[in-house]
């Protein structure tokens, strides 16, 4: 495990000069990738300046916000942890965004607007995820609706961000005219790559972690203190106070990854074999939903919730209490079912005719 990747120290008179620089590069990347999409100068010109104006209050506000300090005239050095769960979650994001546009150029399809749709999936993705999160932990957030927004804190649940990056896409590809199912097949196995990196990053956070295990189980994980797993261990009264780490427990985030992987592989190896347009994406759905549901039946991080713990404590153990995710993987893979056979009819009745 390896929560912070490395930090960079910012003197104070730098601060001014690091918020402007970096405003300005944001703005300048996405005037160059407007240029590049082949929008007029003037029109570039505003998204520069859109974006630049953007980046530049959300970086006065997360200084202020996490650091404490006027970005402008800071008071004393800025340390800025970079964590790896941001490095390796940001990059599933830019690797499954490249290879799903590459998909898409390789099928004829328009690449420009894979890249713009990606985009507003991963901002629909981290607002589904967190919204999941707060419903399967109501009681949590009741009387402190400002831990609501602290997201850097952690929970994040990834079916939420799938319905969430599901309903921003076929608004979008509604809106732009795109065919959803051919689009989906372009951008379906590159989500299994960029789970793989994501989940290696919560295995760094101590995040999405497992029950308990044999001490002498071969790949059993042990958490230190900065982890999320050893603080609801300790508030739970799993481990005593001041232990070194957590109890041994099964690497699940280390599962899913693999998992992904493997799906990814079979999905890339599959592609050249397409029969029909939906293929790719019914065939990523029945995949992972099962992964996922058996997984689930290695996780120990009661906060992501269960079906029935309306019922009382009686029924919080029960083995029939499926957990949130259980429960959508049961629905994902009706649907990737319902794709695959009404598209494949679909394709062989075409063919008789």
């Amino acid at each position: 495990m390896l929560p912070v990747l490395f930090t960079i120290t910012l003197p104070p008179a730098w601060g001014l000069w690091a918020w402007i620089v970096g405003s300005l590069a944001v703005g300048g990347w996405q005037w160059r990738s407007a240029r590049a999409a082949g929008e007029k100068p003037d029109a570039a010109l505003k998204t520069f300046g859109a974006w630049a104006a953007g980046s530049a209050a959300v970086f006065f506000l997360a200084v202020r916000a996490l650091g404490g300090q006027n970005i402008l005239h800071l008071e004393r050095p800025l340390a800025i942890p970079v964590h790896t769960y941001g490095i390796l979650v940001a990059s599933g994001f830019l690797v499954a965004m490249t290879l799903a546009a590459r998909a898409a150029e390789r099928a004829g399809l328009d690449r420009d607007k894979v890249m713009d749709l990606s985009f507003g999936i991963l901002v629909a993705a981290m607002v589904g995820s967190r919204i999941l999160f707060i419903m399967v932990n109501w009681g949590d957030y009741a009387h402190d609706l400002l831990g609501i927004f602290e997201f850097w804190k952690g929970g994040l649940v990834f079916y939420g961000g799938f319905i969430g990056a599901v309903l921003f896409s076929l608004w979008y590809m509604g809106k732009h005219q795109m065919p959803f199912l051919p689009y989906a097949d372009a951008l379906g196995p590159t989500v299994a790559i960029g789970q793989a990196l994501g989940r290696l990053g919560c295995f760094s956070a101590g995040c999405c972690w497992g029950a308990a295990c044999d001490a002498h189980y071969a790949f059993a994980a042990r958490f230190p203190p900065e982890s999320l797993a050893y603080q609801s261990q300790a508030q739970n009264h799993l481990i005593a106070p001041g232990a070194l780490h957590t109890i041994p427990i099964h690497p699940t985030q280390l599962y899913e990854a693999l998992g992904c992987a493997l799906i990814f592989a079979f999905l890339t190896y599959w592609r050249s074999r397409k029969r029909f347009h939906g293929e790719l994406l019914a065939l990523y759905l029945m995949l992972y939903a099962p992964l996922r549901a058996f997984v689930e039946t290695f996780r120990g991080d009661e906060e992501r919730g269960r079906v029935f713990n309306f019922l009382g404590g009686w029924a919080h153990h029960a083995w029939w209490n499926l957990s949130t995710s259980e429960l959508i993987s049961v629905g994902i893979f009706a649907a990737g079912v319902a794709i695959y056979l009404t598209q494949s009819r679909r394709a062989v009745a075409a063919a008789a005719a």
